[in-house]
């Protein structure tokens, strides 16, 4: 077992969900490596107060190179990361707002749907559970969604697909880790406040808020709490589990 803090990575950690996530880990005394395509102070977005719990990194996630770097460069002195969350994602609209149908999408926007939102996963996976292995625990914690669950309105098929695939990667590696103290869980949210949800539009917000039976769309704060619920330690009998985080809108 680890000795605390525990050393944890999260995509897609400079907005919306992903930081979220990552103030909760924080709160929780892990400390935290921030991962995210974008250029970005992690001071800028967390205070100073974090400084020393806190190391950031910009990269593509879809680049293997970058990936093999970050995890034998960029954590000297903390450790392995023994809590993965693997929160970075893309869905493509078109310029009316909406999602391409079967149809009308590319072969490019398949590409990268499937490599930015699953392909990636399973090579951070591959790069980080290794580490795991050698501590005897560690936390995965992989994002889903309800359109990687059931039928979206507003998601597209390539999203969809990318997300269904991520549940099935995680209950994969949680067959095969188990033993080894390693737990891989999913949490798939409903509309949530982010900038991805925004693309859709006020209306299109407006009118699923409608369908959905506490009368809100989610906020980041609430699927960072599921998150950081499966990356403790009192989550250790919870393996191949998925939370869903959408006010009721599915209930399997």
């Amino acid at each position: 077992m680890t000795s605390d803090p525990r050393t944890a990575l999260v995509t897609g950690a400079a907005r919306g969900i992903g930081l979220a996530v990552t103030e909760a880990l924080l709160r929780n005394g892990h400390r935290v490596v921030m991962v995210d395509q974008r250029r970005f102070e992690a001071a800028d977005l967390l205070g100073e107060d974090h400084r020393d719990a806190v190391q950031a990194a910009s990269l593509d996630v879809t680049d293997a190179a970058s990936v093999r770097r970050l995890k034998d460069g960029l954590i000297d002195g903390w450790g392995p990361v023994s809590v993965l969350v693997c929160n970075a994602g893309i869905s493509p609209k078109l310029p009316s707002g909406r999602s391409a149908g079967l149809l009308e999408i590319a072969a490019d926007e398949w590409d990268r749907v499937l490599d930015v939102n699953l392909t990636a996963v399973m090579r951070l996976c591959q790069a980080f559970v290794p580490g795991m292995q050698e501590l005897g625990w560690g936390r995965v914690v992989n994002m889903a969604s309800l359109a990687g669950r059931t039928a979206s309105t507003v998601a597209g098929p390539s999203y969809m697909a990318s997300k269904a695939g991520v549940i099935g990667l995680t209950r994969a590696i949680a067959a095969e880790f188990g033993a080894a103290g390693i737990t891989a869980n999913c949490v798939a949210p409903g509309r949530i406040l982010t900038e991805m949800a925004a693309q859709a539009g006020d209306e299109v917000n407006r009118r699923y808020a409608e369908r959905i039976p506490v009368k809100r769309i989610g906020t980041p704060a609430e699927v960072a709490a599921c998150v950081a619920f499966l990356a403790s330690e009192e989550a250790g009998f919870v393996n191949g589990a998925i939370i869903d985080v959408n006010g009721g809108s599915f209930m399997p």
